[in-house]
């Protein structure tokens, strides 16, 4: 006879104790990760990580996106990103815009101080990878990290409320 969990029971299955560790070094490792490159980030760069997400996000389209659909594609906070494009604009980096045709849509477009940003803090970024990430890795790791987080992106990617999916 198959025992049915009563109400006070946990039915959710666990993790093993391998997976559990796995998942407690992933979290620790890519927490203190974001932690270092972020002030490493800010302080040569002066951006944040979720300002040059913005300005990413509006490099390949030259007439900028809707507030809505930048919302839906950045990698950080929806609820920040009004402040984040304020401090943008300020800066010189992007502007908003009201196309003639649709005086309800806001587009925020990129500015040439904008690429120009862009491009320094590309070089710093991917210097910090190398430097905090990719430099303690062999071949062998970064091809199973690769198999592995690919698996993980598919899956949780498409359940992130408020972003696209896929």
């Amino acid at each position: 006879m198959k025992h049915e969990p009563s109400q006070g029971e946990q039915s959710l299955s666990t993790p093993s104790p391998e997976r559990l560790r796995t998942w407690q070094l992933y979290f620790e490792t890519s927490l203190a990760l974001i932690d270092v490159l972020g002030a490493e980030f800010e302080r040569d760069t002066d951006l944040t990580f979720p300002t040059y997400d913005v300005l990413i996000h509006l490099e390949d389209d030259p007439n900028g996106l809707r507030m809505n659909d930048l919302a839906e594609r950045i990698l950080y906070s929806k609820s920040g990103l009004t402040h984040v494009v304020d401090r943008l604009e300020r800066d010189g980096y992007v502007q908003r815009v009201r196309p003639e045709n649709d005086r309800r849509s806001i587009f925020v477009v990129l500015t040439d101080e904008g690429r120009s940003a862009i491009e320094r803090a590309r070089l710093h970024h991917r210097h910090s990878i190398q430097e905090h990430f990719a430099r303690h890795l062999t071949d062998a790791d970064i091809k199973a990290l690769d198999r592995a987080f690919g698996k993980l992106r598919e899956h949780a990617r498409p359940l992130r409320p408020g972003r696209i999916k896929g």
